[in-house]
């Protein structure tokens, strides 16, 4: 059913932003379809609205129609080779779906465990982490295409999703592709042999107290803790603040430019330098991987960092937080800062990977 003016701060982990014109739930392709046909023939703009985790949506609200992506459903295909295919909707809560596959003896989602938002949210952004990502396993997904008026279900395979680092053809053409269900491919193979360690969390130290090998329930587990360590676990009964995870992507620079950057951050304090490694991570090409937290601890948005209603997580420097009664233009202007100063002191412009929804004010460098 149409509504008008419907607040959309509730629907949001950072609980901020104004209402929509128009707001619809979307529970499948046919109501897709016509809520398209609506806003086409009103001449309304549109926004696909998965579970609100990673946007900021303005403080005047949106002035179009919201589609909120509500279609349920799990199905399972056993194949001859011991893999399931697993099709799943759009609408689902990503976690949820995690869960299940966990409860189902499953392998292949585990290490994604506790992140927000849903299934179709997570596969535009080709969510990832502690080694693994949705490209992994994902096989194909049921899409409609805004531009085509005739309302057709595409089945776009994964070849086609140009899937990189948090992105993939549905995040590059901005709101063409409407999800309605995707399809990944898992193992029934209860055997897990996770690799992934970083400077806070090496899976492969994860050993029960029967004595055995790591479960995908205990990987699962202990990547819960870990993002409630970290204040991004959105989840009853786990601490956490009101925010969108991590405000900024991983940057990619040359080699050449990773050696500027080592040289600057020895030259401003090298005992920091050597305390925070590794903060980068050379990869195939040639190519480095930046920790972009790295980057803000020579600024003054360290963790803990208080402007206002707004500020740093005191438990991790990529995560802006609305501490209270923040409005949409607080964080532009704080994030739109914490890039002025990186790009200010190491020449690198970290960028945005949470999505501003609406008239967000920005602001120059």
């Amino acid at each position: 059913m149409m509504r008008e003016h419907v607040p959309l701060a509730p629907l949001t982990t950072f609980g901020i932003g104004g209402t929509a014109r128009f707001f619809i739930e979307v529970q499948s392709v046919e109501e897709i379809t016509e809520a398209l046909a609506f806003a086409r023939a009103n001449s309304l703009p549109f926004f696909v609205l998965g579970g609100g985790s990673n946007i900021v949506i303005a403080d005047s609200g949106f002035d179009g129609l919201v589609l909120a992506i509500c279609i349920a459903g799990i199905m399972t295909e056993n194949k001859d080779d011991g893999k399931i295919l697993v099709t799943t909707g759009a609408g689902v809560v990503w976690d949820d779906f995690v869960l299940w596959t966990i409860n189902h003896g499953l392998v292949g989602l585990e290490c994604m465990s506790g992140i927000p938002g849903t299934v179709g949210g997570a596969l535009v952004a080709n969510l990832g982490a502690y080694g693994a990502q949705c490209s992994d396993t994902f096989m194909n997904a049921e899409v409609i295409d805004a531009r085509d008026k005739s309302g057709k279900v595409h089945v776009i395979n994964k070849e086609e999703c140009n899937f990189s680092y948090h992105d993939s053809m549905f995040g590059s053409a901005h709101g063409r592709y409407i999800i309605a269900r995707a399809t990944f491919l898992l193992s029934a193979d209860s055997v897990v042999t996770p690799s992934y360690k970083d400077n806070r969390f090496d899976m492969t130290t994860l050993i029960t107290k029967s004595n055995r090998g790591p479960t995908i329930a205990d990987i699962r587990n202990a990547v819960l803790d870990v993002r409630e360590q970290k204040g991004s676990l959105i989840m009853k009964d786990r601490m956490s603040y009101k925010c969108a995870g991590s405000f900024f992507h991983m940057p990619f620079v040359s080699s050449e430019e990773y050696a500027e950057i080592v040289k600057r951050a020895q030259e401003l304090d090298a005992k920091k330098e050597e305390i925070l490694r590794p903060w980068a991570w050379e990869q195939s090409n040639g190519t480095y991987k930046i920790a972009p937290g790295f980057l803000l601890e020579y600024t003054e948005f360290k963790k803990g960092y208080i402007r206002g209603e707004v500020g740093v997580s005191p438990r991790h420097t990529l995560t802006i937080i609305n501490i209270k009664n923040a409005n949409a233009q607080d964080i532009a202007r704080l994030a739109a800062d914490m890039q002025n100063a990186v790009e200010k002191i190491f020449k690198l412009r970290l960028e945005r990977e949470v999505e501003y929804v609406g008239e967000v004010e920005t602001f120059s460098r």
